[in-house]
């Protein structure tokens, strides 16, 4: 039955929303679904670091993204076989380009994803410079943490990597395929990835060392984060046609985090107004610069 509705010609966008939703909620429950079937004795599944809970994570959300991918892969497949998504008779290439899978975009989707974000965090980068964060043994400590600590792992490969998978290559094609326009899609879509992270505000509240208050400011700031971060990785994903740009950027900003503006005001002189500029100069040239990158020709 499942099947038979997926078939359907996209008519509307209620097939990719519905399908969406279906992507978000396996991927948000395979996650809780992999640590109460298998727990932990003597830790609580809400213990999101412990190493046993970081491996039954990154299981839940692996197997989600290749389920999702492939169920979005036959979908569009048998749109295509319908002839109703205007690709013709292509077949699994066609499906390939379209989830942003396509090996001949990657290189100048990472060279976009890259460049700018590093022009959008110009300002964190020199005050991570000022504080050494740059030397070669900040640098060797940081890569060795990459291979040992399972968080690091988590966070800077295996989450930027399949929420890109799920959140892009998986729902993105659908809406486009379904008719939703580019822009619609680009302001709308990412509101499913600012959802998919509220489910955290439930685990601090289980802690029980935050407030109601504190709990609902910290989800609504991740809410805000999350969703301005997705408008910028679809526009990158459906101008690049690849999703390695968004999953380089998302890498990026999960190293660098939000910007701690505090640390600003720890500077002296003529370095504290410096840094102010290049977080202005940082915003302002991705603002001028995301067009022209992205545009066709040049490095696309």
């Amino acid at each position: 039955m499942i099947w038979s509705v997926l078939q359907q010609p996209p008519t509307g966008v209620w097939v990719a929303v519905w399908l969406s939703v279906f992507h978000v909620s396996m991927f948000v429950g395979l996650i809780y679904v992999f640590m109460v079937l298998n727990r932990v004795p003597g830790v609580s599944i809400h213990n999101r670091n412990h190493p046993q809970i970081i491996t039954r994570r990154i299981l839940g959300v692996s197997t989600s993204s290749a389920i999702s991918l492939i169920i979005t892969a036959a979908t569009l497949h048998s749109w295509q076989q319908q002839g109703t998504t205007g690709q013709g008779q292509e077949g699994w290439l066609s499906v390939g380009r379209q989830m942003g899978l396509a090996p001949q975009k990657a290189l100048g989707s990472l060279v976009v994803g890259l460049v700018l974000t590093a022009i959008l965090y110009t300002g964190p980068l020199i005050l991570d410079y000022l504080d050494g964060s740059f030397t070669w043994s900040a640098v060797s400590r940081f890569l060795g943490d990459l291979q040992t600590l399972r968080t690091k792992q988590r966070d800077y490969v295996v989450g930027p990597l399949t929420e890109e998978l799920v959140f892009r290559a998986s729902i993105v094609p659908l809406w486009l395929a379904s008719g939703v326009a580019p822009n619609t899609c680009i302001l709308a879509s990412p509101v499913l990835f600012g959802l998919a992270h509220l489910h955290q505000g439930y685990r601090l509240l289980s802690d029980g060392a935050y407030s109601v208050a504190q709990v609902a400011a910290s989800t609504t700031l991740q809410l805000a984060y999350t969703t301005l971060f997705g408008w910028f990785a679809v526009a990158v994903f459906i101008r690049s046609q690849s999703v390695v740009g968004p999953v380089a950027a998302h890498v990026f900003c999960n190293i660098q985090g939000l910007p701690e503006l505090g640390r600003i005001q720890e500077r002296q002189g003529f370095s504290k107004y410096a840094v102010w500029m290049a977080f202005v100069l940082g915003l302002l040239g991705f603002v001028l610069l995301f067009e022209p990158m992205t545009r066709p020709g040049v490095f696309l």
